[in-house]
């Protein structure tokens, strides 16, 4: 990689970085002293999204495959003078690192939840639920099934108005607000209303699967195949889970979005809607309330691909609908009408709904992504 040189003189001085999973290097040298630790600030970003960091005196620009924020503080150590200047983040590291692999796999592998929900549906049934059935109890597999009745929408819970919100809890989103509930109210756990998530089931596959692995006198080499084959399959899907999980909390710190992928069970197998639940980007005027926008990306078998743009603020609706082809459209406007007579009768005082022609909406869609940090901030798009 090219360096620049830097001169101490100018205001912001360019820098540099190649940089490991820890490791922040740095050209030119700045006045430290090797194993010297310091606190960085972040103190913006340029056009190129480069990190403007303050170290000491010195404000370097720098390249980095971490998120930060403005304002954000790094403690680091200086583990290299020369040719270039290494610091090493040694605290908040391991946070760091782990939220950005979860980031970096939610966006190289959108798929990721739906080919996990297909291979839980085949490896919860027939055969293929012999080869590990004595390792998860009878109660723990009717839970994945109840729990993939609450997860995939289909003709069966279509008409739930619940859905989102038992998909949300089944899956396992919020898991960690349902044990911090339990320190203060026990009961709270054991409620049969309270039932097992996902990722609580996943949890306790991978941990019996870890102490069976452990057994010293465990040496049937076909059961330790099957063994490690299933203890990696649970932790694929955990990290999955998880993704989804920082994911929101890292949109919601920088976009106010809300991020949700939902399976949907169609005649040809599960599809997946993408859904943007966006809060107040932008100030509102002072008496009115909180605006919100809602974007839908769907993949109909029927109507194939739609995307759904609206926007609430009290009792005003405005939504465009965006389709590929001109009859879905035409299909979808002489809808319209009832749609909007529908919304009126629940209290919609303002309603404006078109549905227009919208030939690329993949680029739309990519278009609507990087308006967002989460998805543009600190990233190198490769195409193959």
């Amino acid at each position: 990689m090219a360096s620049l040189t830097v001169s101490l003189q100018s205001p912001i001085p360019a820098a540099s970085i190649q940089e490991t999973a820890q490791v922040f290097k740095i050209t030119p040298a700045t006045s430290l002293t090797l194993g010297e630790r310091l606190e960085v600030r972040v103190l913006g970003f340029n056009r190129d999204q480069k990190i403007l960091l303050q170290i000491k005196n010195d404000t370097l620009l720098a390249d980095s495959r971490l998120s930060f924020q403005v304002g954000d503080k790094v403690t680091v150590r200086v583990d290299q003078l020369h040719p270039g200047l290494v610091l090493r983040i040694i605290n908040g590291a391991e946070d760091s690192l782990k939220a950005n692999e979860f980031l970096k796999l939610y966006r190289s592998y959108p798929g990721a939840l739906k080919d996990l929900i297909i291979s839980l549906k085949d490896a919860f049934s027939g055969e293929s639920l012999k080869a590990f059935s004595q390792y998860i109890s009878v109660k723990d597999i009717q839970a994945v099934h109840k729990v993939m009745e609450h997860i995939i929408i289909s003709k069966v819970n279509s008409a739930n108005p619940l859905f989102f919100k038992d998909y949300i809890v089944s899956l396992g989103l919020i898991l960690e607000r349902k044990l911090m509930k339990a320190l203060s109210d026990p009961v709270y756990l054991n409620d049969e209303n309270n039932g097992q998530t996902l990722k609580e089931i996943l949890l306790k596959l991978s941990s019996k699967l870890q102490t069976l692995q452990a057994t010293p006198d465990f040496t049937d080499l076909e059961m330790q195949q099957k063994i490690n084959k299933l203890s990696n399959f649970a932790d694929h899907a955990l990290g999955v889970i998880e993704s989804l999980q920082v994911v929101n909390v890292l949109a919601q710190e920088q976009d106010h979005l809300y991020v949700i992928q939902l399976p949907f069970q169609c005649p040809d197998g599960i599809r997946m809607q993408d859904i943007f639940i966006e809060k107040d980007r932008e100030n509102h005027s002072p008496g009115r309330g909180s605006q919100y926008r809602l974007v839908l990306f769907l993949d109909m078998d029927a109507l194939g691909e739609v995307a759904v743009d609206a926007g609430i603020r009290d009792r005003s609706l405005r939504c465009t609908i965006k389709c590929r082809h001109q009859n879905i459209c035409d299909f979808i406007s002489s809808l319209l009408p009832e749609l909007e007579e529908k919304l009126s009768a629940i209290g919609y005082d303002a309603i404006n709904i078109q549905c227009v022609l919208e030939r690329n909406l993949p680029e739309w869609k990519q278009d609507f992504l990087n308006d967002h940090k989460l998805f543009c901030m600190n990233t190198i798009n490769v195409c193959i």
